[in-house]
């Protein structure tokens, strides 16, 4: 690039970066005009037992399928023993079919409720998600399927779609049933979104249902001003949309109004920390100001939970053991098969140009 071509793309910038200022001003001073109360952190409480987990994978697309070895970890903790840990690990080799995006993050999802089925074993007081609760009983469907949704009847056996609706037909059930066990047993359900993209909690306040220019964490981070405190808990209820309702329908689960909305609130937990997203069952109201003191108790100095980052440790697939999984399959398939593997196992052109 030349020294012309410099200074005319440096003034593109600029010019860009005054619009953007304008423009992220104007949003500033939307949020500053309205009311909301966020409240002070209130006091840490006693020591629980708690539950927490997470979820993590590695994957690789060659020329023809994708690999996604998968993992879920979870743990009881408890003052003064050592952590009690669960864990489940699982592979997806997937062809050109299949929609490996979503396919994948469903499969990985699987694992983490599979995992906290098992933790609500050990009858924990409190249980934390890594996420958000509403992704149990509203989990995206890909565009791609909804139409074949309308009539499955005329899904084909053994086809993507047919694979895709079964396991997301077995992910429904499992989190309903964690659901209902935690609300049953009284177990303190929690849904930790450390980076949410939620608009949930502008909507409310704007009372509109549009696409707003910034989400949550924008506008808790501009009411917060730097300091520490939560918002409070708001109910809301996602769109509920006739593919969902027989969705749920045939799979016998989410039927009752209760479980079809949750609370949720951000809380900051460290000076300058940046929000965390709090979701809740709305049939455990009673438990919101324990919510809000186990969050100060297990606090890890940083902004986050102590339980919920040792579990996101734990479950981390790590380049080179995703690396690894992915590298003995091949060989398998090469073992049996050089044109198979010739065929679909062919690194893409440009990974072998990097």
């Amino acid at each position: 690039m030349n020294n012309h071509d410099t200074n005319a793309f440096e003034s593109k910038i600029v010019v860009k970066a005054k619009l953007a200022r304008k423009s992220l001003k104007d949003i500033v001073k939307t949020i500053k005009s309205l009311k909301v109360n966020f409240y002070p952190l209130p006091e840490a409480g006693k020591a629980r037992r708690i539950a927490a987990l997470d979820g993590g994978g590695y994957s690789e697309d060659f020329i023809g399928i994708t690999v996604m070895p998968a993992r879920a970890a979870g743990a009881i903790f408890e003052q003064g023993k050592d952590p009690i840990w669960i864990e489940e690990n699982d592979v997806e080799i997937l062809t050109m079919e299949d929609d490996s995006r979503n396919y994948g993050a469903l499969f990985r999802d699987l694992l983490e409720v599979k995992v906290a089925l098992q933790l609500m074993e050990k009858k924990p007081d409190i249980l934390f998600l890594d996420g958000s609760i509403t992704n149990f009983a509203y989990k995206g469907i890909p565009h791609s399927l909804k139409y074949s949704l309308d009539d499955t009847s005329s899904i084909e056996e053994g086809s993507y779609i047919d694979k895709f609706l079964n396991l997301y037909q077995e992910f429904i059930q499992s989190a309903y049933k964690l659901i209902t066990k935690c609300t049953e047993k009284e177990v303190i359900l929690v849904g930790v979104s450390k980076d949410s993209r939620a608009d949930i909690l502008g909507k409310h306040l704007f009372a509109q249902k549009k696409k707003l220019a910034f989400n949550d964490v924008t506008l808790v981070n501009i009411i917060a001003n730097g300091k520490t405190g939560f918002t409070k808990p708001i109910e809301f209820t996602p769109t509920i949309r006739e593919l969902r309702k027989k969705i749920w329908k045939a799979s016998e689960v989410f039927q009752e109004e209760k479980f079809q909305s949750f609370y949720l609130s951000y809380f900051i937990l460290k000076e300058g920390g940046l929000p965390i997203r709090i979701d809740s069952l709305i049939p455990q109201k009673k438990f919101l100001k324990d919510i809000q003191k186990a969050l100060v108790t297990y606090h890890d100095g940083s902004g986050f939970i102590t339980p919920a980052y040792l579990t996101h440790n734990r479950a981390h697939m790590k380049q080179d053991l995703g690396q690894r999984i992915i590298n003995y399959i091949a060989e398998e398939i090469f073992e049996e098969s050089p044109e198979i593997y010739r065929a679909f196992f062919t690194k893409k052109r440009r990974d072998v140009i990097q």
